[in-house]
């Protein structure tokens, strides 16, 4: 007796062949969105630690800014171009601590920001040449970033109201310094600006000399000092070192008072019923 074979028994060749197919794209389509969402990550790592890495540069440069000493001349700067590659240095006087390496140090430093090629070659890194002010020792280099492409600085002089491309002048300090980045791939640059404080010395004090025809009333207030609307006189205000007691009246402040009226028998007049 013959039997006869059940064809849905097993599958044929074109059904295992399109079941493959099937999972090859699936694998694909998983494989690539994984791959996707790493590159991402990767991506979001890296720009974050760019960004705190230029945060913290741009926390030391204020710092810096912020700790310059008191007297003039703490502060130059000269632009530079290698290759057409942007090299300006920025040159200011420091105290010892953390921020140029001489914690345990004594005496003031000289520290420049430049960027310059490492030993081995390669791209440029950026980071601070320093010297002590006697020039007994020689200078050290201490790398802050690398794969640096430009470096451009910028000051800001409030007597031109420009920017400046150098700053020589030691009797008086910029008001501003502008310091654009450039660094790996991107073609844009990260800009920070810092504000310089005034150094001890009245002619970073801002002048104002007004006439008999000036502002008048209240006149202007400049670092503790009050400067007379009509004949542009300092007078110290109180709570500064300078004040001496109740400023006069009649000078730039309020009028006299005239005093109270009185009746026929010298007193007060009585208020009307």
């Amino acid at each position: 007796m013959s039997t006869v074979p059940n064809k849905a028994d097993g599958f044929t060749l074109l059904e295992i062949m399109l079941a493959v197919a099937v999972l090859g794209l699936v694998v694909i389509s998983v494989y690539r969105f994984v791959e996707t969402t790493l590159a991402g990550v990767r991506t979001t790592e890296v720009e974050f630690r760019e960004q705190a890495l230029t945060a913290s540069f741009g926390s030391f440069l204020r710092s810096q800014m912020e700790g310059l000493p008191v007297r003039l001349g703490a502060i130059t700067g000269e632009p530079h171009v290698f290759n057409n590659i942007p090299s300006d240095e920025l040159q200011w006087i420091a105290n010892p601590g953390f921020g140029t390496m001489t914690r345990h140090a004594n005496g003031e430093y000289r520290v420049t920001l430049t960027v310059q090629e490492p030993k081995g070659g390669g791209p440029l890194e950026l980071g601070l040449r320093r010297q002590d002010i006697d020039n007994k020792a020689e200078a050290t280099w201490f790398p802050l970033m690398k794969d640096v492409k430009g470096l451009e600085v910028r000051y800001f002089d409030s007597r031109a109201r420009e920017w400046m491309e150098k700053w020589t002048d030691l009797a008086v300090r910029p008001t501003l310094i502008r310091v654009k980045l450039w660094r790996g791939a991107s073609p844009d640059p990260h800009e920070m600006v810092l504000l310089v404080p005034y150094a001890a010395s009245s002619t970073q004090m801002p002048t104002l000399n007004f006439g008999a025809g000036g502002s008048g009333g209240n006149g202007r207030r400049v670092r503790g000092v009050t400067i007379s609307g009509m004949t542009g006189t300092p007078q110290p205000r109180p709570g500064s070192p300078n004040f001496q007691g109740r400023p006069p009246q009649g000078q730039g402040n309020r009028p006299p008072q005239a005093p109270p009226r009185q009746g026929q028998q010298g007193q007060p007049n009585a208020p009307r019923r």
